[in-house]
């Protein structure tokens, strides 16, 4: 009772207090995305998760890397709420990052980690009977970044699927303000937001959609260190137009300088990637 009231009194507090920054102001370092290539881990097939950390001057990749990457898989068949207590000992394996922070990993080496749940013997292939059976097989992976001092934790679920079910991260084609492309804006200004997404990344008959054939629904996540956004997220306008681009939403510069915008795409099936725009205001 009284821990539910300090949460209350705390909601209340900020809810209150103007000088609380929004979800989409970048402050400090943020893991942003995880990006996996492919989007989905076929059976048999391999995939490259790859995080995405960003501060206020921009990726940390290249001449400012991060500290350390660590990644680690965990048991599909328990429900992760915790991931220092719930993914940890026989529930979880660690990946091997590369000296890019990159981690490869196979649906063989997953699949021999976490054959079955605890207490029930794993029958001949284990995962693909639970796919056949068209029981939903994600694994969750946990992933920690050390930064400036900071330790982010992030987590991705991978998706296990059928060789034959191909899906595909959606590309961020253009970020347009008042429909231009452009990284120069004035000061102060109140642009008018875009995104639009390469139509080719689109992936179209979802099982589960309503009108087989569309292409899927993408969201749009909005992120800066400098102005201010009205919206987090926005969803495309027309999926199928012949080049997608997002419901308009406004942007509003803040003082001269260098800045930046980061666009995070996310589709219905759980494929993502990220775009990092440099901005010059002034």
């Amino acid at each position: 009772m009284i821990r539910n009231l300090v949460i209350a009194i705390g909601l209340v507090v900020a809810a209150c207090d103007d000088t609380v920054d929004p979800i989409t102001k970048i402050t400090g370092p943020r893991v942003l995305a995880v990006e996996t290539e492919p989007s989905v881990l076929a059976l048999d097939g391999v995939l490259q998760l790859t995080a995405l950390t960003v501060d206020p001057d921009g990726p940390r990749t290249g001449e400012r890397p991060v500290d350390a990457v660590r990644m680690r898989a965990c048991a599909p068949w328990k429900f992760v709420s915790d991931p220092a207590l719930d993914c940890a000992g026989l529930d979880a394996l660690a990946l091997v990052t590369d000296d890019q922070g990159r981690v490869t990993v196979s649906s063989q080496a997953l699949e021999a980690a976490f054959p079955s749940p605890p207490g029930i013997d794993a029958p001949p292939d284990p995962w693909g009977a639970v796919i056949a059976a068209g029981v939903p097989l994600r694994v969750p992976v946990i992933v920690e970044i050390e930064v400036d001092g900071l330790t982010l934790t992030a987590r991705r679920d991978i998706t296990v699927v059928d060789p034959m079910v191909a899906h595909q991260n959606p590309r961020i084609s253009e970020v347009r303000f008042d429909g231009v492309v452009t990284t120069t804006l004035r000061p102060d200004q109140r642009y008018v937001l875009t995104v639009a997404i390469d139509p080719a990344s689109l992936d179209e008959g979802l099982p589960d959609d309503d009108t087989p054939g569309e292409r899927e629904q993408v969201g749009t996540r909005l992120y800066s260190p400098a102005g201010a956004l009205a919206d987090t997220s926005v969803e495309l306008d027309d999926p199928d137009a012949e080049l997608p681009e997002s419901e308009p939403t406004a942007y509003t510069t803040g003082a001269p300088g260098p800045t930046w915008l980061f666009v995070v795409a996310v589709d219905q099936t759980g494929g993502m990637s990220l775009v990092s725009v440099p901005l010059v205001i002034e």
